[in-house]
């Protein structure tokens, strides 16, 4: 399903990666591991095509991404990075905005659905009415999963998402996203036991 085949990356002339090779299949779901620099976050970056590798090419879904067709590619995408970036407003503004945007205009929010992931990953109805800032950073990751879920990409590309939460929520998080039928490309440092389970690939 993605391919990242033969990518050679520098930065400040120093080489991130080198003849980097990988296949991701449907519904499989990969842990990149590996020590701060390695680039982890720039290997999510460059399948969204927000970075280019200096060499190689990434295919998804056989077909191979570049700039004509990387829009309609983000359709399949979900992408939680490691700081959420949510506009500086209420929340449930925040949700009406982001389902109002074009790339999701086909997507319904459905409020059921919304009040049971919050019950899921304990956040109260309340916080809908609160500003982003008054969240906590914990808060405001299980609300970005809960934004991520609700949108129903194909793929899900998560960089530390689990970083705010405590240990319990973190096994439920990364439970959750096993047990998904989503194919997953997920960056985290965490020891969680669910995380054992993904396949590891290890910059």
């Amino acid at each position: 399903m993605i391919k990242f085949k033969n990518i050679d990356l520098k930065f400040n002339d120093k080489i991130i990666l080198k003849d980097f090779n990988l296949t991701i299949n449907k519904g499989e779901k990969v842990l990149i591991a590996g020590k701060s620099g390695k680039g982890k976050s720039t290997l999510l970056k460059i399948l969204l095509g927000f970075n280019s590798p200096d060499s190689g090419e990434v295919l998804f879904q056989d077909i191979q991404l570049n700039e004509k067709n990387i829009d309609n590619i983000r359709k399949y995408l979900g992408y939680m990075p490691q700081s959420t970036p949510f506009l500086n407003d209420n929340v449930e503004k925040i949700i009406n905005t982001i389902f109002n945007y074009k790339l999701n205009s086909k997507k319904k929010l459905d409020y059921d659905k919304l009040f049971y992931y919050f019950n899921l990953f304990n956040l109260d109805k309340n916080i809908l009415t609160k500003h982003i800032n008054e969240l906590s950073g914990g808060e405001k990751q299980r609300f970005a999963f809960i934004i991520t879920i609700l949108l129903d990409r194909e793929v899900w590309i998560l960089d530390e998402i689990t970083s705010s939460l405590d240990q319990d929520m973190k096994e439920k998080v990364t439970h959750y996203i096993l047990n998904s039928d989503k194919t997953v490309v997920l960056v985290s440092h965490d020891q969680t036991e669910s995380l054992q389970k993904f396949r590891r690939v290890t910059l």
